[in-house]
């Protein structure tokens, strides 16, 4: 039985999904019996568990022979104390998969998760893999995917509007790229075919990319340009402040790029076949980005 938490969740749906399409006995568990229900409907025996109950996500780990864990939701603007958030989820979920006695385990974690300060929220998963790794006979594999292509969908306003991507990352700076689909993929991958010990995997897709660079990319994909501009850290910052994020959420987000443009936050393994994932940023672009800008401009055609 493979039990894949947080599988309302991009990442966990996708594993849950290649491990159901492969035969397998998955039990997906999520905050919202809901949101879990196409998955049960494809065969996923579901159950709903708050990741902060370690009695209750201890629970749906019974029987586990292997499980998938993450940390949800990734981004929460107006809380008040995030990486107290962060602990709390982190901490109940080990203290559940310590008390089912889970022997294998695939966490989610993130590129720059080696740094334990100046990384934002990467930090808090840095702790989430020491908490891990402590967990007694339990094999433990981190997954630290690189910068997820979703996060270019914030763009597609300004891109439909403006021809526009605007954003504090250096247009110099190459960013690993990957879907969060193809993140599931390799955790069902890894669920199945198991290893030893406790071990750190870096995963990217097949090329990185520029922002400016994907700004282009963008461009071409539409048959006409799309200009890329650099948004100052401080704006960045103070933008997120008037959009309502709350103060630590604001800081922490800021030191993302400010960790990226300086190269802290960046890659540190070399390019391998296993740490590669399929889905290029054109691929991308065809089957995701598109299909959502269009979808948008008919939303506000609808709407005017």
């Amino acid at each position: 039985m493979y039990v894949i938490t947080g599988a309302g969740g991009r990442t966990g749906r996708a594993a849950a999904l290649r491990l159901l399409a492969a035969g397998h006995p998955v039990r997906v568990v999520g905050r919202s019996a809901h949101r879990l229900a196409d998955l049960a409907e494809r065969g996923a025996e579901a159950r709903e568990a708050d990741q902060s109950d370690a009695g209750a996500m201890a629970a749906a780990l019974d029987g586990a022979d292997a499980a998938y864990v993450a940390l949800q939701p990734n981004y929460l603007p107006d809380h008040p104390d995030f990486a107290g958030f962060q602990d709390t989820a982190s901490a109940a979920l080990t203290e559940a998969l310590a008390l089912s006695g889970v022997p294998r385990v695939v966490a989610l974690s993130s590129w720059g998760a080696q740094h334990p300060a100046g990384t934002g929220p990467v930090a808090g998963l840095h702790r989430f893999e020491q908490r891990l790794s402590a967990l007694p006979r339990a094999r433990v594999l981190s997954l630290r995917p690189g910068w997820f292509m979703e996060n270019l969908l914030d763009h597609a306003d300004s891109v439909r509007t403006d021809r526009r991507i605007t954003a504090p990352f250096s247009p110099d700076v190459p960013l690993p790229l990957i879907t969060t689909g193809d993140v599931g993929e390799a955790a069902a991958a890894a669920l199945v075919q198991g290893w030893d010990g406790v071990r750190v995997r870096e995963l990217r897709g097949p090329e990185d990319v520029t922002m400016a660079g994907m700004a282009r990319a963008v461009g071409d994909a539409l048959g006409e340009p799309v200009r890329y501009e650099q948004c100052g850290l401080a704006k960045f910052h103070a933008g997120l402040l008037a959009a309502g994020v709350a103060p630590n959420v604001a800081a922490m987000t800021t030191e993302v790029p400010e960790a990226v443009n300086s190269g802290r936050l960046r890659m540190v393994e070399p390019r391998t076949a296993a740490g590669t994932t399929p889905t290029s940023p054109a691929v991308f672009l065809a089957e995701v980005f598109l299909p959502a800008l269009e979808a948008r401009g008919d939303r506000a055609a609808r709407q005017g």
